[in-house]
């Protein structure tokens, strides 16, 4: 049971951050160069750079931001009434 909900805390977290590290590289990235070969290379290279910053990052503090957020939801949810 500890190994599944390990391997779904790897697994989740490898999606969100190459989800978010090629979609913010991708746009910041399209905003500097505009859509052009350039931009593609850049784009790239920026992937490279930002998944494994974005995968150790949402490793060392994921489970503090999502108890934050949870927490933060939760506080919202109530307050909404």
């Amino acid at each position: 049971m500890a190994d599944h909900k390990r391997l779904q805390r790897l697994s989740g977290s490898l999606v969100m951050s190459a989800f978010m590290s090629m979609a913010l590289s991708g746009v910041f990235s399209l905003l500097e160069f505009g859509i052009s070969w350039m931009w593609l290379q850049a784009w790239g290279q920026s992937i490279l750079i930002a998944l494994p910053v974005a995968f150790t990052l949402d490793m060392v503090f994921g489970d503090k931001l999502r108890f934050l957020s949870a927490r933060l939801a939760d506080k919202a949810a109530r307050d909404w009434r």
